[in-house]
């Protein structure tokens, strides 16, 4: 998952150190590739840092429309123990599908079950991998309307019945092979596996598969006997996993009478697995409870330390106050930058891959892309049409970290974001002095900054390594002593 960012991450490394030895005239280097801008004088060229007033935010389904589609990395587990961002408690929702009208061989009273076993198609663990937790498997009720949707991650509408089975497991063992006897799994890579009660693969041996009605007639006939799974994490533990629904499965292993030779008895196994039209949900729920998150939260107070934890979780409103106080100049550059305040279980729960900064135009009361920010950013409109726009890439634009260390020698995480544009624009009177929104997202619906009166809302996607629910990081806000979010201007007066 992370080989395009580390790539990606290379070639900008190397860019970077291409510009900065041979632009001399950058007075501060930056990580980020900028225009060559003029050297201070402080007679024609001026630099000045303008302060940044933070403050800490929790998004809650008001105001996140993160939603869990069925081909991003889907969530399972518990974060127990983390003292800065609290508890996450992770769960999948699923339907799995027999692939033909006649799974099975045979008649019911010719068929004897082995076993049935859940099979989820292992991702990545974020968290503690050596904590063990325990993993329950559920049926959907059948009360439950579940179809074809992205549903909010932050919401949780489904009804379990009864219990199919669970295991305990450890994450770092999930990328071990696994042997057992047949074919297809003869030699499993990454892989949990659980096996459910035995009365569940009898139940779904017996079904009728004669006539119009029998279990197996339709994927729609079939949701009326078994409506889907939902997996939980009910102990222990201190991760959530990341799993694959195209590469889940469940085997139902039997033996049957073969029909040709009487007296044979063969071994069998049968999948039931996800189609690309089959229902999903992954629900992630946060607990601030106790921390310092929750503390200085949705309030009008200034904050030293801004919390910023992946969707769904945490935002900063960000105020420059001093951007009006500018004069009428030229800006060569308006960099906005920040970096992490070192914990200790920063290498546990790390910062997130990018971070995004958009803002709230309350003259049409939507949230807007920043006017005139330097970015290309992938975006799909209503009709799923992807297209781009801007004049740069999102990378330039700084919503990657750079590492570098404190005054300690502590690793830390820096970011810095290109601002000129529109800054620049500000001081012309063609864009307003907005509040920024500084966040973790993965995906999002947002209007364009440079036309927000025109009516269309797009699903931003900034960055392909971006995972909902992974990351998160502590930064210094405008008053942190030492690690100060600032706003650096170099300008030139007209």
């Amino acid at each position: 998952m992370k080989k395009n960012f580390i790539f990606l991450f290379g070639v900008l490394s190397v860019c970077t150190a291409i510009l900065f030895f041979s632009c001399k005239k950058i007075n501060l280097p930056t990580d980020v590739g900028l225009d060559v801008i003029p050297e201070v004088d402080n007679i024609h060229t001026f630099d000045t840092t303008l302060e940044v007033v933070a403050y800490n935010g929790i998004f809650d389904i008001a105001n996140d429309s993160t939603r869990s589609y069925k081909t991003y990395p889907q969530f399972l587990g518990l974060i127990d123990n983390d003292p800065i961002f609290g508890k996450t408690d992770a769960r999948m929702f699923f339907e799995l599908l027999p692939g033909t009208r006649i799974p099975f061989p045979n008649t019911p009273d010719k068929l004897t079950l082995d076993s049935v076993v859940l099979v989820m198609s292992y991702i990545e663990t974020y968290g503690d991998t050596a904590a063990a937790q325990t993993i329950r498997v559920s049926e959907l009720a059948q009360s439950n309307i579940f179809k074809d949707s992205a549903y909010l991650i932050k919401n949780n509408p489904f009804v379990t019945s009864k219990v199919l089975g669970s295991k305990t497991i450890i994450p770092f063992k999930l990328k071990d092979s696994v042997k057992v006897a047949h074919t297809e799994d003869s030699a499993t890579l990454r892989q949990m596996r659980i096996r459910l009660d035995d009365s569940f693969g009898d139940r779904l041996l017996n079904y009728d598969t004669s006539g119009v009605n029998n279990a197996y007639h339709s994927d729609s006939t079939f949701r009326t006997f078994f409506k889907g799974f939902a997996l939980q994490s009910i102990g222990g533990g201190n991760a959530i996993m990341g799993f694959s629904l195209a590469g889940s499965k469940l085997a139902v292993y039997y033996r049957n009478e073969n029909k040709t030779t009487a007296g044979k008895i063969d071994t069998s196994v049968t999948y039931f697995r996800f189609a690309n039209y089959s229902p999903s949900a992954n629900y992630i729920h946060r607990d601030y409870s106790g921390t310092q998150v929750l503390a200085t939260a949705n309030d009008d107070i200034p904050d030293n330390l801004v919390y910023i934890q992946s969707q769904p979780g945490t935002f900063a409103t960000l105020k420059i106050p001093g951007l009006k106080a500018l004069p009428k100049s030229i800006i060569h550059l308006a960099e906005l930058s920040m970096e992490s305040v070192y914990d200790s279980k920063d290498t546990l729960f790390s910062a997130p891959d990018a971070l995004f900064m958009d803002t709230f135009d309350s003259s049409v009361s939507k949230f807007v892309t920043i006017p005139y920010s330097q970015q290309v950013i992938n975006l799909m409109d209503n009709f799923g049409i992807s297209y781009g726009y801007g004049v740069s890439n999102y990378a330039e634009f700084g919503s990657f970290p750079n590492s570098g260390f404190d005054l300690a020698g502590n690793v830390i995480k820096k970011w810095r974001f290109n601002l000129t544009r529109y800054v620049q624009n500000v001081l012309i009177n063609k864009a307003k002095p907005y509040n920024l929104r500084l966040y973790a997202p993965k995906s999002m619906l947002i209007y364009n900054g440079e036309t927000p009166t025109e009516n269309t809302q797009v699903t931003i996607e900034p960055f392909s390594t971006i995972v909902y629910g992974v990351g998160r990081v502590r930064l210094g806000g405008g008053n942190q002593p030492g690690q100060k979010m600032k706003l650096r201007v170099v300008y030139s007066k007209t």
